[in-house]
């Protein structure tokens, strides 16, 4: 790939304004090239949700127009000899004030989409099948963090989790013999628009929730959602073979896990790599606490710990292997997650207490429009979903007994 960051010796053609895809940006971070990020949007916008770069790279936060008045580089902090991509909300400012630092001798490029691009952007990665699927996808959206899955098995498919851009997975779907199935949501979410109901419309085949999440947790409104519900053992024929329910409640009371044999859990936000989904979405915390020490107790004396686990979403890159895949055994993920390894509930409970934090405003409308309960433009769902998923508990627990 062809990537336009501009080396120090190749200043761009005055008048011209040099544009770097989110894909591109993507590429250049995974292969740890030194960047500098310029985020020309006002800081509470920026607070709210940012551009995460890798070691070795730099983040400013400059408001457009204190930028557009600079006539040097001194006061910004920027090296105007080192790649800088520019970003703004939507791709427009950025390209004035990356046109206005080339004009200062900078090498800048502007971000194409600016934020609203790197929140949509989903990069589909290759999975080694585990035993039991003849081929697995994941679907990791890079700027909320969150993760959805296609798994193939006998030439069919079900998705997990989407996202509400169907292109990505109609894109891998349409490149694949295997004929859709079934569509399920691990849980009703809090932190993005889910695609599940009208991408099964789409396809023309179920769309599968746990019933216990097709009611609102603040208010019990039932939603207005046309879906199969799913339960405790149940399975959705696969190719020959099935994905089997379990029900782990915690971070919410529908909460499920898609077992594959026991090779694989795809466990939604009941389980991360480094952390839990937070038990205080809806302010019932005892109550999904509780639930939530049941449900990783019942993991611990059941699973073996050979069993890979697929989470719906990561904090930061750290949870990401080697070929940027956010995936683990149990035996390492207990090793590194710090909260599975509590022996006692009460102490467990009391940490979940002490790591509270405040619920983002837009959680509860979120929640509503997946249940059908609510609606949103296009833009006001963009600022909804603005910023990394908040779905974990942030907490660190104490030292804990290994299991």
């Amino acid at each position: 790939m062809s990537v336009p960051v501009l080396p120090p010796d190749n200043k761009p053609p005055t008048g011209t304004v040099p544009e770097i895809t989110p894909g591109e940006l993507l590429t250049l971070m995974d292969r740890g090239v030194p960047l500098q990020v310029l985020d020309v949007r006002d800081p509470a916008r920026v607070a709210a949700g940012r551009i995460e770069l890798p070691g070795g790279s730099l983040f400013f936060n400059i408001p457009g127009s204190r930028l557009l008045a600079i006539t040097d580089f001194g006061p910004t902090g920027i090296d105007p000899h080192v790649p800088l991509v520019v970003v703004c909300g939507h791709g427009n400012d950025s390209r004035l004030c990356a046109a206005h630092l080339n004009r200062l001798g900078g090498s800048a490029v502007s971000l194409v989409g600016g934020m609203a691009s790197w929140m949509a952007l989903v990069v589909a990665r290759e999975v080694p099948p585990p035993p039991g699927l003849d081929r697995l996808v994941q679907m990791d959206r890079i700027g909320k963090g969150s993760l959805g899955y296609i798994l193939i098995k006998g030439g069919e498919a079900i998705v997990i989790d989407p996202g509400r851009d169907s292109g990505p997975w109609l894109d891998i779907l349409g490149g694949s013999p295997a004929k859709p199935v079934a569509v399920a949501d691990t849980h009703i979410h809090a932190d993005y628009v889910s695609g599940g109901s009208s991408l099964a419309r789409l396809l023309g085949v179920p769309y599968c929730i746990h019933p216990a999440d097709s009611l609102s947790p603040f208010d019990g409104r039932g939603g207005r959602l046309d879906y199969r519900p799913l339960a405790e053992g149940m399975s959705i024929p696969l190719g020959g073979s099935e994905v089997r329910v379990m029900h782990t409640p915690g971070h919410s009371p529908g909460s499920v896990t898609f077992m594959v044999g026991m090779s694989a859990g795809f466990t939604g936000d009941f389980m991360f790599m480094d952390s839990l989904g937070r038990p205080d979405i809806a302010d019932r915390s005892e109550e999904w606490a509780a639930d939530l020490w049941r449900s990783i107790a019942r993991v611990k004396s059941t699973w073996p710990p050979g069993i890979l686990i697929f989470p719906a979403h990561y904090v930061s890159a750290r949870e990401k292997n080697s070929s940027h895949l956010v995936c683990g055994t149990l035996r390492d993920v207990v090793a590194r997650n710090a909260s599975l390894r509590f022996t006692d509930e009460s102490e467990f409970r009391a940490w979940v207490r002490a790591s509270s934090t405040s619920i983002p405003s837009a959680y509860r409308l979120i929640k509503e429009i997946n249940l059908g309960l609510s609606s949103a433009s296009i833009e006001e769902m963009d600022l909804l979903e603005a910023g990394k998923n908040e779905c974990a508990i942030t907490g660190a627990p104490p030292a804990a007994s290994q299991f």
